[in-house]
């Protein structure tokens, strides 16, 4: 119910951005950029990088907002899957993701905790350079069609 109504009000919102004159090639370009830049594997820093990443290619604002929030529990559920990636990446072992054995190192050796975690943090953000540029030109190259499509229904 939820998910069918909050793709519903992205839809009219991305809509609404074509109405008013956005081309489907720059919104394509702004929500595939969103995309990765919403995945990054360190959280709380995707609104500042989508901020940083849309000035400078001046994009649009309110869409790259928008789409890095609305893939907020996405970015959670795949920073395991970059860090063991990362893991893999280095040939290192990978962190562990139980709760219990986080607190319990966090509380055994909280200095080599921080380095282990920071150190997986990187290997994880690795992972994503490397696979990010890729998921993105893709979701560009199939957004900018349906935004083509969109608009030339909506004429």
């Amino acid at each position: 119910m939820w998910l069918r109504k909050a793709f519903d009000r992205s839809r009219q919102f991305l809509i609404q951005q074509l109405k008013q004159g956005a081309s489907a090639e720059g919104l394509a370009l702004t929500c595939a950029v969103g995309f990765a830049l919403a995945l990054f594997p360190a959280l709380g820093t995707t609104t500042a990088l989508c901020l940083l990443v849309g000035l400078v290619l001046k994009l649009n604002q309110p869409t790259l907002q928008a789409v890095n929030y609305l893939l907020a529990p996405v970015q959670l559920l795949l920073i395991p899957v970059f860090l063991n990636m990362g893991a893999w990446i280095f040939s290192v072992p990978a962190v562990s993701f139980n709760p219990k054995t986080i607190i319990a190192e966090f509380f055994a050796a909280p200095g080599i905790f921080f380095v282990n975690y920071g150190m997986a943090g990187l290997r994880g953000m690795v992972a994503w350079l490397l696979v990010m540029p890729v998921i993105a030109a893709v979701a560009y190259l199939v957004l900018k069609v349906v935004f083509q499509n969109l608009q030339k229904v909506r004429r």
